[in-house]
């Protein structure tokens, strides 16, 4: 048996690993686990081909293969990729996973070498109706109750710009965070109990949209793009935000990214678990941030966020909001020139 699991939603997917190994190795005594960022193809047939003595099969999961070797011109340990001896070498009894949480869809060359048999799914948050629906399933799931009108509130409350549907230009696309949100409702359904979860009760214990509003400008800000960074600020500052704290948000935001980027494409909520403190929602973003950059410029913002803090702190620079402004277009400047 062939399972492959894919993204975008990195919950959702372990989710739907959790499902697979409940139904393929209940025990968990005959699973096993590669690093797909480090083993190559041979290596998971050798795991794959081997069966233990008291085992009629085992179920051996390899998480990020697929992004590191499924597409085309991928070279495994100096050769091409043998996707076919792979999806050919899995025995009847056995299961091969592939998980990979940070790809929507499958390579090419990986895709091609598929066969018809295996089961691909895709770990897509819900919008919309569906997402209203899942939010009361999981109130139900978790002890609680909560009706159509309060479920809308929490996704509105929670994703403003992503629960109804998706934007046009995936670019700006911010779906909801599947693990955050079932964590959010069980936090809800411990707080009304006995009751059932009302919108007073959600406005009360999750003021996310400011949040929200907060991130939409730390992205802008660490992509340079100036335009949509300084509306988001004025925004912000109009509502009473502190340029001060803007301004060391937005520092905290920049260093985060290097590690990030030197993560590579390892699953989010692996980064999320080793940096600490971070949730695994944030560092999703922060990697789609980082597409299309290099490292060394990924690398070279948050010198320009401290330096520009040194500035203030010296004297330099007369306000935080005139960091601000020398942070953002700095970064602006370095993506420019990187294009050239």
């Amino acid at each position: 048996m062939i399972v492959i699991i894919l993204g975008p939603d990195t919950g959702l997917a372990h989710n739907t690993l959790k499902r697979v190994l409940a139904d393929r190795d209940p025990s968990g005594q005959s699973t096993s686990y590669l690093d797909g960022n480090s083993v190559g193809i041979r290596a998971v047939i050798t795991d794959i081909s081997s069966v233990g003595f008291f085992a009629a099969g085992r179920v051996v999961v390899v998480e990020n293969l697929l992004a590191r070797l499924g597409k085309q011109g991928a070279k495994d340990g100096g050769n091409p990729p043998e996707w076919a001896n792979l999806f050919a070498s899995v025995p009847d009894a056995s299961t091969l996973v592939l998980l990979d949480p940070t790809i929507a869809e499958m390579g090419a060359l990986a895709k091609k070498a598929l066969p018809k048999h295996a089961i691909v799914e895709h770990s897509k948050p819900p919008r919309g109706p569906q997402l209203i629906a899942w939010i009361q399933d999981a109130a139900k799931a978790a002890g609680g109750d909560i009706d159509k009108q309060a479920a809308q509130h929490l996704a509105m409350q929670l994703f403003p710009q992503g629960w109804a549907s998706e934007p046009r230009n995936p670019m700006y696309d911010r779906p909801p965070d599947m693990v955050m949100l079932e964590n959010e409702i069980q936090k809800l359904v411990l707080a009304a109990y006995p009751d059932r979860i009302t919108t007073q009760l959600i406005s009360e214990m999750s003021p996310r949209e400011q949040d929200d509003k907060i991130f939409q400008f730390l992205d802008a800000a660490a992509a340079g793009n100036v335009a949509d960074a300084l509306r988001e600020m004025d925004k912000l500052i109009a509502n009473g935000e502190d340029p001060a704290k803007l301004l060391a948000q937005l520092s905290t935001n920049l260093e985060l990214t290097t590690p990030i980027s030197a993560a590579g494409r390892r699953a989010g909520d692996a980064i999320a678990s080793d940096i600490g403190g971070v949730a695994a929602n944030r560092v999703s973003a922060l990697q789609r941030g980082l597409q299309g950059m290099s490292p060394g410029i990924a690398q070279r913002r948050s010198g320009v966020a401290a330096e520009a803090d040194r500035k203030f702190k010296t004297g330099q620079l007369k306000e935080p909001l005139d960091a601000l402004y020398e942070t953002i277009l700095h970064i602006a400047e370095m993506r420019h020139s990187a294009r050239r």
